[in-house]
């Protein structure tokens, strides 16, 4: 979906005026550079965004002024998540595709992701094995398997119950 790998067939064709954000399941390859979290975080702005637009980014994702100046070397599996979910506030697309986003955080930031992505505007794909995570944000539900592809309009607990009443 996301065009890093070829697929064996078929192709992915997006809108012209899609603008996608993507959460990789390992992004600990975006963090190889040693700069600060500012200075990252900055890579990301829009022409329009101001220093206080990163700071402020970095603020809500619970980042104290101190923190800020720290490298992005040196953060933990969950605060290189917080960075990458500000990257993607930063971009503000129009679909997020997410691969495992609530690996790695602890509970009051899943808490806090979901209530974010309740309010989302846009399209969300998520691949996730956190089922508490799944249903309570999922509207439809595309399952990919040997056997071929089903498509539910529905929640993941509707899904899951009509697919053992079947």
């Amino acid at each position: 979906l996301v065009h890093d790998l070829v697929p064996d067939s078929g192709m992915v064709k997006w809108s012209e005026n899609i603008n996608i954000g993507y959460y990789a399941q390992d992004h600990s390859g975006d963090f190889s550079n040693d700069m600060s979290l500012f200075d990252w975080m900055s890579h990301f702005k829009k022409p329009t965004d101001d220093e206080q637009a990163v700071r402020a980014i970095l603020g809500r994702l619970l980042f104290s002024q101190d923190d800020i100046d720290k490298s992005v070397k040196s953060i933990s599996g969950g605060e290189q998540g917080r960075m990458i979910f500000g990257r993607l506030m930063m971009q503000k697309p129009n679909v997020l595709v997410l691969d495992e986003p609530t690996n790695h955080l602890d509970m009051e930031s899943i808490e806090a992701l979901n209530l974010a992505l309740e309010n989302y505007p846009g399209t969300l794909i998520i691949v996730s094995h956190d089922r508490e995570f799944v249903s309570s944000l999922a509207t439809r539900i595309i399952e990919l398997s040997p056997t071929g592809i089903t498509n539910y309009s529905g929640t993941y607990d509707e899904y899951l119950r009509d697919v053992s009443a079947a």
